[in-house]
């Protein structure tokens, strides 16, 4: 719905404003019953909680003294009017309607946040983690709630620029440096299980950590052959006896396991002795 005579002095409009924002502080029910007062027609076609619109009909008339309805009539009946309000400002106008597939504004926001993370991560890094001599302080600002800004971005803002303009110490303490004490060697590293040049201590320590690093260095473990140990074998079991071979001895070789009751090349039988037969001597 036109609400007519929007295009009203800069200065006027500032005043008018004001009082309008005044107004829609009372509440709808209030603001209501005022309208139809003055312009009935306004009121009934207007929703009581429609502080807004009800608002603006009663600035119309306490600035022009005629009712809202009464201007609104006028314009549709203008040439080029119609229900909705009066005819268009310039001839022959054209729309232009930007749409786009929802799946690319998904990518998009999902982009938008990956460089924002990658952003505040370079930022941290820069000038917090491994600062530099003369890198200057940094000072948080909480920017969570908008409605705020004036008291949580905009003011400690400027208190800290006047401060530091007049070279006194800002009330505000900047942001506590998180690696004062740790600088990253730029020394040069080679991985060659990864085939890959690390520059920097730091980094080279996140690459031993790294997934990757992990991976390459169980699969070389695997590609190299395990010495043998009797450890490996399983419990509870005997390993085979290693079988000694005597002989010749008498003219026999007999092949014997450890423990075994024969020490020659005859076996035992009872009533014999477990030493030995002498050889006859010639």
């Amino acid at each position: 719905m036109d609400e007519g005579h929007e295009n009203e002095g800069e200065g006027k409009k500032g005043g008018s404003l004001d009082r309008k924002a005044e107004m829609e502080k009372l509440g709808g029910a209030e603001l209501h019953r005022r309208l139809t007062e003055v312009d009935p027609e306004m009121a009934s076609m207007l929703h009581p909680h429609d502080t807004r619109k009800i608002a603006r009909s009663l600035q119309v008339h306490a600035e022009t003294g005629v009712p809202h309805s009464h201007w609104l009539e006028e314009q549709r009946g203008q040439e080029g009017g119609d229900v909705l309000g009066g005819p268009l400002r310039y001839p022959d106008p054209c729309i232009f309607w930007l749409h786009a597939d929802m799946e690319g504004v998904e990518n998009l926001k999902m982009a938008t946040r990956r460089y924002a993370r990658k952003q505040n991560k370079w930022v941290r890094n820069r000038f917090l983690k491994r600062p530099g001599d003369n890198v200057p302080a940094v000072y948080g600002l909480d920017v969570t709630d908008v409605s705020q800004w004036e008291e949580t971005v905009l003011n400690p803002a400027l208190l800290i620029l006047d401060s530091l303009t007049k070279g006194e110490r800002p009330t505000v303490e900047p942001m506590r440096v998180e690696g004062a004490g740790k600088r990253n060697k730029r020394s040069r590293h080679t991985c060659e299980l990864c085939d890959k040049v690390i520059i920097g201590d730091l980094e080279w320590t996140a690459h031993l950590k790294s997934k990757k690093h992990h991976y390459h260095v169980r699969k070389r473990r695997k590609s190299e052959p395990e010495p043998e140990r009797a450890s490996d074998q399983p419990q509870g079991t005997t390993p085979p006896p290693t079988p000694i071979t005597v002989g010749p001895t008498l003219g026999n070789s007999t092949t014997l396991a450890p423990g075994s009751a024969e020490t020659c090349g005859e076996s035992e039988s009872p009533g014999t002795s477990s030493t030995e037969k002498e050889a006859p001597v010639l």
